[in-house]
């Protein structure tokens, strides 16, 4: 019965006009009024011609006038923000995905999954006998194929209006299936403060606080692997986090460095492992801070440029020109050992499509017990600088330096201390980052002190290796 479906519009048009309709009858009859009168009604005519025009218009569209359905708020990435209350409306949204809500609001779901798909090629030169590679071979060695580098399936939303929660599991490449993040937020009301407990991110490195699915490159830096979050990975413990106009910060304390997964009891840290954190383990106990302030950029009640900061490194669809500096450190204690991790960093965006990124990760390690790494101090630096540019809303090309350096006899096989990655490619977004095609190639001199199978990197410490990746990506 669609043509007797009416508007509140339409319901109250009709009467309207028909009162109209029936004073202008009854003024017509007056033939005795003055001429004014007679003005007057003409005037009244013409606007009731006018009524009965809109009523035959909503007539022939019942549905012109209908209210329009409350559009969604886009929420931004829980990982990293867990302050504002976002009202979920069931349903699709583009910014979002599949949501699901409570009646009265007070609890949403957010399912999604992230799926990438890679064709790799490792080229390595002067390959020395028994180099400790997964892939052994002397001499020339060139390795291609496909896997999947990335399954991940995320479970995110809102339970009572100050509380948010993240869970995310992984079957990555050469891995098996199990717990990546698992965490529960509470704003305290009317305050700019959260508390967050669970296992999370270590929040010390910017670059590994970026989801997964929102990298500019295929992956992550080597610098990043070997000074960064690489090292620290998860860590269990709570956080105190602050939030308000241009400055936020989170203070964490925490079991110790890379933590993930480990019983109340245990230790984290990564023993005689490649990196800055070779040699402290098991950990005691550890802590984080990370703080930042937006140099350029507007909050309002509708937008918040922090948005555009945790989501990505690329300007694709940003609002706002940002610039945002930020930097922390991790503390870890294993028995007589320490490791202090820290970082600054600084990220520009502008909305011409110009993006950049630059960094500083550093790890001062003071070892009074061989734990697989003699005993000494040790200090490994390391920078990184990117810069990528939308020549088109889908096209964007980018390049990336980055440089590491760990000192000879600071962890394991280690025949050169220097290792440089120079990476170039591109990004092409069928469907802004849930959707993409990525290509690039990276080349190091210096070869790298480990393999890194994610980043399609093999050991060969101390000669030239190149890398070509090409990745198929969809997040939803």
């Amino acid at each position: 019965m669609k043509h007797f479906a009416l508007t509140s519009h339409r319901l109250f048009s009709i009467p309207l006009a028909l009162a109209l309709i029936c004073g202008a009858s009854h003024a017509g009859a007056q033939t005795t009024q003055p001429d004014s009168a007679s003005q007057d009604n003409a005037e009244l005519r013409g606007e009731v011609d006018q009524l009965k025009a809109k009523v035959d218009q909503l007539e022939s569209n019942p549905q012109a006038t209908a209210p329009s359905p409350a559009t969604p708020v886009s929420m931004p990435n829980i990982n990293q923000e867990a302050f504002p209350y976002f009202r979920f409306t069931s349903g699709y949204d583009p910014a979002v995905g599949f949501v699901l809500r409570s009646a009265d609001g007070q609890f949403s779901l957010h399912p999604g999954f992230v799926v990438d798909v890679r064709n790799m090629t490792s080229y390595r030169e002067e390959l020395i006998p028994n180099s400790g590679s997964e892939v052994n071979k002397p001499g020339y060695s060139t390795e291609n194929g496909f896997d999947i580098s990335r399954l991940r399936l995320t479970f995110d939303g809102r339970v009572t209006e100050n509380g948010s929660y993240f869970i995310q599991l992984q079957d990555d490449q050469g891995t098996t299936f199990g717990l990546l993040d698992a965490y529960f937020a509470y704003h305290l009301w009317n305050t700019p403060f959260a508390v967050k407990v669970g296992q999370f991110k270590d929040p010390v490195w910017h670059e590994r606080n970026l989801s997964e699915a929102d990298l500019l490159a295929v992956d992550r830096s080597l610098v990043e692997d070997l000074l960064g979050g690489g090292q620290t990975g998860r860590v269990q413990g709570i956080a105190l986090m602050y939030d308000e106009d241009r400055v936020r910060g989170q203070l964490v304390f925490h079991d110790g460095f890379n933590s993930i997964n480990t019983k109340f009891f245990d230790g984290g840290g990564i023993g005689a492992g490649v990196g800055g954190g070779a040699g402290i383990s098991p950990t005691d106990f550890g802590t984080s801070l990370r703080g930042e302030y937006m140099l350029i950029g507007n909050r309002t009640a509708q937008f918040n440029p922090y948005t555009e900061y945790d989501k990505q490194f690329t300007a694709l669809g940003d609002k706002q020109d940002i610039l945002v500096a930020g930097g922390g450190m991790d503390f870890s204690q294993a028995g007589n050992n320490d490791v202090i991790f820290h970082t600054a960093d600084i990220q520009y965006d502008t909305t011409c499509g110009f993006s950049a990124y630059a960094a500083y990760l550093g790890s001062y390690r003071d070892l009074h017990t061989n734990q697989g790494v003699k005993r000494g101090f040790y200090y490994d630096p390391g920078f990184l600088v990117q810069v990528a540019y939308l020549l088109t809303p889908k096209f964007e090309p980018f390049a990336r330096y980055d440089y590491t350096y760990l000192p000879l006899g600071s962890t394991t096989s280690l025949i050169t201390g220097q290792v440089q990655e120079i990476t170039l490619g591109a990004n092409y977004y069928l469907y802004h980052q849930n959707l993409k095609i990525t290509l690039d190639g990276s080349w190091l001199p210096n070869g790298s002190p480990g393999d890194v199978d994610a980043l399609g990197i093999l050991k060969d410490s101390g000669h030239n290796e190149a890398i070509l990746r090409l990745q198929f990506q969809l997040a939803i």
